[in-house]
């Protein structure tokens, strides 16, 4: 039974999980334990399209590299607002981008923009003197499964169109 919710966790997570944090959902005090069963479904889904993936911060489960481009397209974005997709192109067209540069753009609710954006890793901030400066992580590349450079190339072209 442990090892199903712990399954079901790394499946439906959006971010890595921490040992601590699949310890209080699947109800098992030992970490020891909870790394075990982390390794047994990795080596069961070692042969499958999907893998479970060790992060500095936790674990989650995600598609293999191999096959992300051709299943990458069906993933909807759901959990991401239309404002969070306007800020992340902004980001993805003019990286690196002031943080007081995206707000002329988008307006203050860009500051709540970033704020989720960050939380879920797709971008990180740098203090630079009184503003920030934004740039996306690998796992913006990641979750959309493929390279910045590419999505930056079709922002382009998009935009010339």
């Amino acid at each position: 039974m442990h090892k199903k919710i712990i399954e079901a966790a790394l499946f439906m997570t959006s971010r890595p999980l921490t040992l601590r944090e699949l310890s209080k959902i699947s109800d098992v005090k030992s970490l020891g334990y909870i790394r075990e069963v982390i390794e047994e479904l990795s080596n069961e889904y070692a042969e499958r399209g999907v893998e479970i993936v060790e992060f500095p911060d936790g674990w989650m489960m995600q598609v293999k590299r191999e096959f992300l481009d051709r299943v990458s397209h069906l993933t909807p974005y759901s959990d991401l607002l239309e404002g969070h997709k306007r800020a992340l192109a902004i980001i993805a067209y003019k990286e690196p981008i002031k943080q007081s540069d995206l707000i002329k753009i988008q307006g203050n609710k860009a500051y709540n923009y970033i704020k989720t954006l960050e939380r879920k890793g797709l971008i990180k901030t740098e203090k630079h003197g009184r503003t920030k400066v934004i740039s996306l992580t690998a796992e913006f590349e990641r979750y959309f499964g493929e390279s910045k450079q590419n999505i930056r190339e079709r922002l382009m072209q998009a935009r010339t169109a």
